[in-house]
């Protein structure tokens, strides 16, 4: 059997690169993250790096942008960007007979964008677009509004889109600056995984990614992120009753990180989990329900979804704490540990077949840990999670002082308090 193998170079221009050969694949999928996002812009710049990468693909010193939106396309391909709160990440799936030229694009959107006076006026109107298609959607629109809140007056709590009022203030030249100060070569990673030979692809990364400016020493500072308990009504013009409790979780450091995410399955991973067998499937009180623990660099957030309508809200919330009380006081029971660990575990295996999802865990590891993570440690990682871990994390969890939460509705819920805990 072939056995995938790792490596890693820093190149001599100071980017850093993370393969893994799997010599049975015809596919190779290529990531090139910058160690940027909303955690690193002031307020006056929220939602600069999301233009930054909006704005990579409308040209380049050497490709106009309907070059850029078909030269892989017309191979098959596909190239795709996204931006995150603490990484932005271009990214391309090609043949590996067609590596060089998604290389060649890659490193052209991060090292040659030209960002034309045109291009960001007229992107600007487009990123207006998605920030008005967010704020009509409560299910996306809850999350930012509770991060706002509990993070407030820290760069975590910011939308990754930015505001209105930030969109529209973004200038060429703030952009520009923006992207050189960040844009640098020791802040990037490429991540490769496929069908791949590691000494052609290092020198065809030592050729590409050639920046043409000074390079500096970028230093990210970190402090402790400050979590503010909040409890609110928001209004909204939605049919639905919306709402989102956030509790203050653990960094995606922290060793307890796999206790809180398997009490994320537990709780909310798929149709056999507690909440949505008990709130939708028993009672039928909601139709989404969803829970998710989300790590950052340095804290992390716990959050339960519902979608219901206002009667509702009352006895949904009466679940949750039940729930959450027998998670504090009881062991869980051994056959649904194993069930959401084998859950966990499998949907971790079956990612590992694919070579977007592979390239992806090379990059992360790398930024957030700096070395690579075998699948077998994350797995042990996870089959060594007790019982007595799952009880203490829910006691350190679910308590009144580290709940949050958020209601959006046409009219305020009539409860003595919002809260989980009444």
């Amino acid at each position: 059997m072939l056995v995938p193998q790792f490596r890693k170079a820093v190149l001599s221009h100071g980017v850093t690169l993370v393969a893994e050969s799997h010599p049975y694949v015809r596919s190779v999928s290529v990531g090139v993250w910058v160690r940027v996002g909303s955690v690193n812009e002031s307020p006056t710049l929220n939602g600069v790096s999301h233009f930054i990468e909006h704005l990579a693909f409308k040209g380049t010193k050497t490709r106009a942008p309907q070059q850029i939106a078909t030269v892989l396309e017309g191979l098959g391909g596909d190239l795709n960007a996204f931006t995150e709160r603490e990484v932005t990440c271009f990214h391309a799936t090609v043949l590996n007979e067609h590596i060089d030229i998604a290389l060649d694009v890659l490193s052209d959107l991060v090292v040659n964008p030209t960002f034309p006076k045109s291009e960001v006026e007229r992107e600007r109107k487009v990123l207006l677009q998605e920030l008005s298609m967010v704020e009509e959607s409560p299910e996306d629109s809850i999350y930012d509004s509770l991060f706002r809140q509990v993070w407030k007056g820290e760069s975590l709590g910011q939308p990754i889109i930015g505001s209105r009022k930030t969109i529209q203030g973004l200038s060429r030249s703030m952009v520009e600056r923006f992207f050189e100060d960040h844009y640098q070569p020791t802040n990037i990673v490429v991540a490769v995984a496929g069908g791949i030979e590691f000494e052609p692809l290092k020198e065809r990364c030592e050729h590409y990614f050639r920046f043409n400016k000074p390079q500096q020493k970028l230093t990210l500072k970190r402090h402790p992120v400050r979590y503010h308990q909040r409890h609110w009504f928001q209004k909204n013009t939605s049919d639905q009753l919306h709402c989102l409790v956030g509790f203050e979780g653990v960094g995606v450091r922290d060793p307890k990180r796999y206790a809180y995410l398997l009490l994320s399955f537990v709780l909310g991973g798929g149709m056999g989990s507690r909440l949505f067998q008990e709130i939708r499937e028993k009672a039928a009180l909601a139709y989404s329900v969803d829970c998710d623990f989300l790590p950052f660099a340095e804290t992390g957030i716990f959050t339960v979804y519902t979608g219901m309508s206002s009667r509702s809200l009352g006895k949904s919330l009466e679940i949750l704490s039940a729930e959450f009380e027998k998670l504090r006081e009881n062991d869980l029971p051994t056959e649904e540990l194993d069930r959401v660990k084998g859950q966990l575990k499998g949907m971790i295996l079956l990612s590992a077949d694919q070579m977007e999802a592979r390239q992806e865990a090379l990059a992360r590891n790398e930024i957030l840990f700096g070395r690579a993570i075998p699948v077998e440690e994350v797995l042990a990682s996870i089959d060594a999670v007790t019982q007595d871990d799952l009880r203490q994390a829910a006691k350190e969890l679910f308590v009144p002082e580290k709940e949050s939460l958020v209601v959006l509705s046409k009219n305020k819920p009539k409860l003595k308090k919002l809260s989980v805990f009444q």
